[in-house]
């Protein structure tokens, strides 16, 4: 565009020279029609920009880290054509990257497809599609721009983390398997192995594995009645920056959904409930979707109507039988202590995932300490490693 303005001006002192020094009417003449060339390219340009046809397409959705593309048809419906046409998009900086820009040629009565890709980076709900076209004048002179702003709703859907090598699954099934009515196991299938117990039952042992081992070990069997899983998610927004607070919630929920893939893969129902009222049963690997479903969707307010108390507490009143509780937040206080405390005297396993955010809260970090201190299964996350008791966990 510098060159065709520099080109233009040179011209323009050329005839503009010639028609002072040799005075004559074609020169002047020349020099009116080249003076008005830019303003005929402008309206040219700006009917041509009005007139193009343009249609794109948005997917509605995409798994976080995964790459997609805006899908742009246009059609130029005029006899001239477009030297230079691009487009720029609207979307969220922090979550969604995509091409600052593209550009390209389109001929008269043209049609023309575009993939533009895009990447999500977090979890969430966001905006995304096209907001402006632009295009050189016929000249190459100016720029003229149309504004669309076709921005689209787009979820980025969370990823479903591994949780096989988590210290928390581990110690989560073991306590879980002790629990089993021995009634209802099915024998045919082997579970998992632990150490021997002096209630344990001599047909139980797993003589080829003890011999092996030195050391005596003894079968679970599968359970026909297996105890399950409760997942209690708090969806509470922190007062932090809004980069800090996506990548907290992005944690949770990718964290939420791996626990209960994992709980029910191994055969252990899973009761899910978060902190806006969301609060659903499964059974069996097939319900993992309504599960995750609910984790796409899943909007953190500052004051949610459910908190980790409350939650907690209702489902130590429910309970009939032994409960498995795994709590995840990112604040802990003085009443979810005392309510964790005496839900683990009465004999229930509760597990807290402490989401550490990068403003440290005293009060949580002083709960979350005496929690460790007391032998609670107490786990740190934080946005670069998984910390168990000041160790590193795999």
């Amino acid at each position: 565009m510098n060159r065709s303005r520099i080109l233009y001006g040179a011209l323009f002192l050329l005839i503009l020279t010639l028609a002072w020094v040799y005075g004559e009417r074609l020169l002047y003449l020349a020099l009116i029609v080249f003076a008005a060339m830019p303003a005929a390219s402008l309206v040219i340009t700006f009917i041509m920009l009005r007139s193009l046809l343009i249609h794109q397409t948005v997917p509605k959705s995409v798994v976080k880290n995964e790459t997609d593309s805006i899908t742009l048809q246009m059609f130029n419906p005029t006899p001239m054509p477009f030297v230079n046409i691009g487009c720029t998009f609207r979307t969220d900086d922090l979550a969604i990257e995509t091409e600052a820009g593209t550009a390209f040629r389109l001929r008269a009565f043209q049609r023309a497809s575009k993939e533009i890709p895009f990447t999500a980076k977090y979890r969430g709900h966001y905006r995304l599609g096209l907001q402006t076209v632009y295009a050189s004048d016929l000249m190459g002179l100016f720029r003229l721009k149309r504004r669309l702003d076709r921005a689209a709703d787009i979820t980025v859907l969370p990823r479903v983390v591994d949780m096989s090598g988590f210290p928390l699954t581990m110690n989560l099934l073991t306590q879980a398997h002790s629990r089993y009515d021995i009634k209802d196991e099915d024998y045919a299938v082997i579970s998992d192995i632990r150490p021997y117990l002096p209630t344990d039952s001599i047909k139980r042992v797993h003589w080829k594995l003890t011999a092996k081992r030195n050391e005596w070990l003894v079968k679970n069997f599968q359970s026909n009645a297996l105890n399950k899983v409760t997942i209690l998610l708090d969806s509470t927004r922190l007062p932090l920056r809004r980069k800090e607070q996506i990548v907290l919630e992005d944690n949770m929920v990718e964290l939420a959904m791996g626990l209960s893939r994992f709980c029910l893969r191994k055969g252990m129902p899973v009761d899910f409930s978060a902190g806006e009222g969301h609060t659903l049963s499964c059974q069996n690997p097939a319900m993992f979707e309504s599960i995750y479903r609910i984790g796409s969707k899943l909007s953190f307010t500052e004051t949610p109507s459910l908190n980790p108390q409350s939650m907690l507490t209702h489902c130590l009143n429910e309970a009939s039988g032994y409960l498995n509780a795994v709590i995840m937040t990112p604040r802990l206080d003085a009443a979810l202590y005392e309510r964790i405390l005496n839900g683990m005297n009465n004999g229930y396993y509760i597990a807290v995932l402490y989401f550490s955010a990068p403003i440290k809260d005293t009060d949580s970090e002083n709960i979350y300490t005496l929690l460790s201190e007391g032998g609670a299964p107490c786990f740190r996350v934080t946005e670069e490693s998984l910390v168990h008791e000041g160790k590193e966990a795999a």
